[in-house]
């Protein structure tokens, strides 16, 4: 300090000191809290301590001694008519290289005060990203409509800002993050040409931001192809705008997909940035919080860079909570306090860092998110904010970023530095998809649908592919996944207007797409002229087919008496549904085989047999407990060797769980059991059976003469209980020493062992199977309908409440051959269902048992044919078959479809094996072949014989 300052310093404390008014209750204490901030001081940096007054503030201006590494030093602290309660006091001398004791004393109002705190040495190159945003909640805090408007104003409001910091330090110049595409995909579709051409210059300068999500998606609620539809418009919006995105950042939902890193080279996505709810059920999740990895695939070829950030309502915390937003005004607008720098990072930022370089954090940066709320407006402050801050810090220094920035800036300076990590990191709010398990339903089966309508469509060669139609089917379920169920008030007021009006129009996510893709299917499959008495049956697979259809009774007025095309007589049988059932063999890969409809009896031949207490097909024998309705033994016959598959009681029990106790589990009464068919060709019993928490079960077991596979259908007749309540099917398969392993978006995960660490292991989340091997046998399970599952014994529950560092999270799960579908729940407080939709529910099983040990390939197989059973139509006698097939050990075809060009068809395929495999289509005239992508580009010509990388993933283009 030179002597000029020294004489200045001195005058204004004694005239300041003079002049001070006593502002309330003067401190009786203080205490000093080091921090790892450094702040500008006197044209150089230095560290900084925060001095607390206790007991009052300080008003009168003071000066502090402060004696810290062999310097003494004196600070002025200014008067404060308000009063002081925090001062932030700079620390004399060079940055410290070990521990050190920092002494101040205080003399104010004739007493004197002392305080000393430990200093640790502290990095003075922090940087940290600012990441502005609003948390996007297609619903939760109003209408889905309303909060669309929010989120569309948001942009134009942060155009405005944008412009407004242009000239600032290029630190505070505003950004803002969409975060969703849903909410661009509205904007654009609203604005008009002006708008839009501003709306695409404020993405070129950087001032809007896009990442590639459509929503906050509950990613292992998406099968494969739907998984990838998620990226499907921004990479349209993209390419026809001259920009590029390769980034996601997921909102709120705790965990993800590894399908993800699986997809990224097709969808282009190379970064993931997580900022996660702080605390409702989100397990064992922030253990992973500021540990960023390269996220391998299965096949190890592809590889998503990872960030779980803070948790994204830090802005809410430390600000939103202090402005008017959604739970005080029903229509927020960006709000002014006067004094941006308040209710800001400090002392979080403090604290939080400090923590970091505990923990030997090996980077000098970090993110958090900005938002004021779920749905919120910009903070039209924080601009102001930063410039501040950093002209008082040194460090940490500010930025405020967008996902693009910031990950481009840490791989730039870290890429040799950061793990690579495989595995699925298991989501935990699945759960909350069966409080609607009825509409859950409905949008599994929709979305197998359509992919067959999009193979049908190829398959046919029928000209016009209606891409748009086909991609706003696909927007609908997206929407239907998306991690907002309904309001945040929707368990404590049910019956609130905003609650009901919400949840209608997410429940119409499901039922749009379900009509549309009926719609689409009907257009496909529609013939000017039908061939009289015919019916053609269409396989959208990639392997010849053998399989039960069961045609419609307007289809088969004609007989019962059912032939192929050589004339031979098939064997069928009338069911009491009015539908004829018929075994269609060797349907070929992706085509098509035409049968009659004539007039007489049946063929009967088969081997299927039935009786109250059992049935057969002659592969299974399935014997029923006469009491309880449930399966008490299953049998498989194969090669002349007897394997029992299930050997108590108990199988396809019904458990229902009020309050979800396990100690007050109920299960169904006064079981009756008749015969629903009786055969030849299909058998199948039906308990009825009275049932806690539903009007009635019914539960049909079911067989086909001669096919490997036992289907199981189960109907809930459901009451709607606003109270607590689990409902599960137990299926206990006898298979000793079993591994569970069960399908996931574009793979298969091994229970366990490949999931990362602090991922959910209390229930999973199947695509289309689970596998319980050993080395000898084993048994592979399916469930169309029925998402989630539980390993070994429920595991669910008193799953109640927010389970914030609960014990009920489980960090192991031991193998067991025993599977419980989970099929119903309203166990949340917030966002998801009070209760089930009054009326059934139809939960279908399909399960086969397999020689030898787990194969993938089968597995994959098996999952596939019950998600995408054989099609039957009227037939116009004409030919219809793909111009080539893809097809072989090891790998399948995930999707079909023509190109949304009309030139070609794109396939996306998937290898289930160990080794490299390589891929010959064949075709019976020339055919060219590139590799693709998302955006169906050609990226690169094929030879005729191509390979893909074990458990990898490619997308081809295929055309004349």
């Amino acid at each position: 300090m030179n002597k000029i300052f020294s004489i200045l310093s001195a005058f204004i404390f004694i005239c300041t000191s003079a002049m001070a008014q006593t502002g309330g209750k003067h401190f009786n204490g203080i205490t000093l809290q080091p921090t790892i901030a450094y702040i500008n001081y006197q044209g150089e940096p230095r560290r900084m301590v925060r001095l607390l007054f206790h007991e009052g503030k300080n008003c009168a201006a003071t000066e502090a001694t402060v004696s810290f590494n062999g310097i003494t030093d004196h600070v002025i602290i200014p008067a404060s008519k308000e009063g002081t309660d925090v001062f932030e006091l700079p620390l004399p001398g060079s940055p410290i290289t070990s521990a050190a004791q920092v002494t101040v004393i205080l003399n104010s109002g004739g007493q004197t005060y002392m305080a000393r705190c430990i200093v640790e040495p502290a990095r003075n190159n922090w940087t940290m990203y600012i990441l502005p945003h609003s948390h996007v909640d297609i619903g939760y805090t109003n209408t889905q409509a309303k909060v669309l408007k929010l989120h569309m104003d948001n942009i134009d409001e942060a155009i405005d800002l944008a412009k407004k910091t242009a000239n600032y330090p290029v630190e505070a110049r505003y950004k803002w993050t969409t975060e969703a595409i849903w909410v661009v995909d509205n904007y654009l579709k609203a604005a008009d040409e002006a708008k839009k051409e501003r709306f695409w210059d404020a993405v070129k300068k950087g001032w809007i931001n896009l990442d590639g999500a459509y929503g906050n998606i509950n990613t292992s609620m998406t099968d494969s192809y739907q998984l990838m539809q998620m990226f499907a418009k921004s990479q349209k919006l993209a390419k026809a705008n001259g920009v590029e995105i390769h980034t996601m950042f997921q909102g709120d939902v705790p965990g993800a997909s590894w399908g993800l890193a699986a997809q990224s080279e097709q969808t282009g996505i190379k970064y993931f940035l997580s900022g996660p709810n702080a605390s409702d059920r989100i397990g064992n999740l922030a253990k992973w919080q500021d540990k960023p990895f390269y996220w391998i695939s299965p096949s190890g070829k592809q590889k998503l860079l990872f960030w779980q950030c803070q948790p994204y309502s830090i802005g809410y915390a430390l600000k939103g909570t202090r402005i008017p937003n959604f739970f005080t005004i029903e229509d927020p607008k960006p709000f002014y306090t006067g004094h941006p720098s308040d209710n800001f990072l400090n002392p979080h930022l403090f604290q939080y860092l400090g923590g970091l370089e505990q923990n030997n954090f090996p980077y000098n940066m970090s993110l958090l998110t900005w938002a004021m709320s779920d749905n919120a407006p910009i903070d039209p402050e924080l601009p102001d904010a930063v410039k501040s801050w950093n002209e008082h810090f040194a460090s940490p220094k500010l930025v405020i970023t967008s996902v693009k920035q910031f990950f481009h800036d840490f791989e730039k300076q870290y890429q040799d530095k950061i793990p690579s990590f495989t595995g699925d990191y298991t989501e935990y709010w699945t759960d909350g998809v069966s409080s609607a398990a009825k509409e859950t339903a409905i949008s599994r089966q929709t979305s197998d649908k359509l992919k067959q309508a999009s193979a049908l469509w190829a398959i046919r060669n029928k000209r016009a592919y209606p891409a748009d139609d086909f991609d706003d089917t696909w927007k609908n379920l997206l929407l239907y996944n998306e991690h907002t169920w309904g309001a945040y008030n929707s368990v404590d007021d049910p019956e609130d207007a905003k609650v009901k009006s919400e949840w209608t129009i997410k429940k119409g996510y499901a039922l749009s797409a379900q009509k549309q893709t009926d719609s689409l299917s009907n257009l496909i499959l529609a013939i000017k002229t039908a061939a009289a008495n015919k019916v053609d049956v269409y396989n959208t697979l990639s392997w010849p087919r053998t399989d039960v259809v069961y045609v419609p009774a307007g289809l088969s007025k004609a007989g019962d008496l059912v032939k192929d095309a050589t004339g031979n007589a098939i064997p069928s049988q009338r069911l009491s549904s009015g539908e004829l059932a018929f075994v269609a063999i060797g349907v070929p890969a992706f085509g098509k085989k035409t049968y009659t409809i004539n007039r007489g009896k049946a063929f009967a031949k088969g081997k299927a047999v039935i009786s109250l207490n059992g049935l057969a097909n002659g592969i299974y024998t399935v014997t029923i407990d006469s009491k309880t309705g449930d399966i008490s033994k299953l049998v498989k016959i194969e090669g002349g060797k007897k394997q029992v598959l299930v050997d108590s009681t108990g199988f396809n029990k019904y458990i229902y769980m009020p309050g979800d106790s396990l100690q007050r589990q109920q299960t169904s009464t006064d079981a009756i059991i008749s015969i629903k068919e009786y055969g030849p060709l299909v058998v199948s019993l039906l308990v009825t059976s009275k049932a806690p928490g539903a009007y009635g079960l019914t539960r049909e077991i079911r067989l086909v003469n001669g096919l490997d596979k036992i289907e199981l259908i189960n109907t809930i007749d459901k009451e709607s209980i606003r109270s607590k309540e689990s409902v599960h099917f137990a299926f206990p398969f006898s298979v000793p020493g079993a591994q569970v392993r069960y399908s996931i978006p574009w793979g298969s995960a091994a229970a366990e062992a490949d999931q990362l660490p602090n991922a959910n292991k209390n229930w999973f989340t199947m695509q289309r199977w689970v596998d319980v091997s050993n080395a000898a046998f084993g048994i592979t399970w399916s469930s169309p309908d029925a998402p989630l599952f539980e390993i070994g014994k429920i595991t669910t529950a008193d799953l109640l409440g927010g389970l914030y560092h609960a014990p009920q999270w489980l960090t192991f799960t031991a193998q067991s051959p025993k599977i419980y579908s989970w099929v119903m729940n309203n166990l949340w407080h917030t966002n998801f269902r009070a209760e089930q939709e009054k009326g059934p529910a139809t939960f279908r099983y399909i399960f086969r048992s397999h020689a030898l040990g787990y194969d993938s390939f089968d597995a994959n197989r098996f999952g596939l044919n019950n998600h995408q059973p054989l099609v039957v139509s009227a037939s116009d006698n004409q030919d219809d078959e793909l111009f080539f097939n893809i097809g072989g050990k090891q790998i399948y075809v995930e999707s079909l479809k023509p190109a949304d060009d009309g030139n070609g068809v794109i396939a996306q395929i998937v290898s289930t094996g160990d080794s490299e495999v390589n891929i010959t289509p064949k075709a019976k005239a020339t055919i060219k072949i590139w590799k693709s992508n998302l955006a169906e580009e050609k990226v690169a010509a094929l030879d005729n014989n191509f390979k893909i990388p074990a458990k990898g993933i490619i997308t081809v283009r295929i055309e004349k």
